[in-house]
């Protein structure tokens, strides 16, 4: 009996971490792609320092999630976004017109990486 009860409360751990894990990246990639939003419009209005300002934070809150989420996630997602995301503010310095593609393929990659952790059943068990 002590057996069944150490195994249900391990399903039990595994099952809320699932969940609450599932919780924090899609927060955490709400908050980036708000952000992306964030550059776009100030690009869009032609204000390239505030722009820079924000894709630099943008890349501080990557790297703060990535140390977490290389734990729960596959690295190959996280290092093609690190990649992307690293180089934005440099882009947007350099007045590069692709900085603007760049930023979409960001934001298509994380909308990617969220939608895939969305808790359902199949993925908690």
């Amino acid at each position: 009996m002590t057996r069944i009860r150490i195994s249900i409360c391990i399903l039990c751990t595994m099952i809320i971490i699932s969940i609450f894990s599932s919780v924090w990246i899609n927060k955490k990639c709400n908050n980036m792609l708000n952000e992306i939003t964030d550059i776009c419009l100030l690009l869009d209005n032609d204000k390239i320092s505030e722009a820079v300002h924000c894709a630099e934070n943008l890349d501080n809150e990557w790297n703060v999630f990535r140390k977490k989420a290389t734990v729960i996630l596959k690295n190959d997602q996280l290092t093609e976004i690190d990649c992307i995301c690293s180089g934005i503010p440099y882009l947007i310095e350099n007045a590069n017109d692709e900085s603007y593609a760049r930023l979409m393929e960001l934001q298509h990659m994380i909308v990617t990486l969220k939608d895939g952790e969305i808790p359902s059943f199949p993925r908690i068990l």
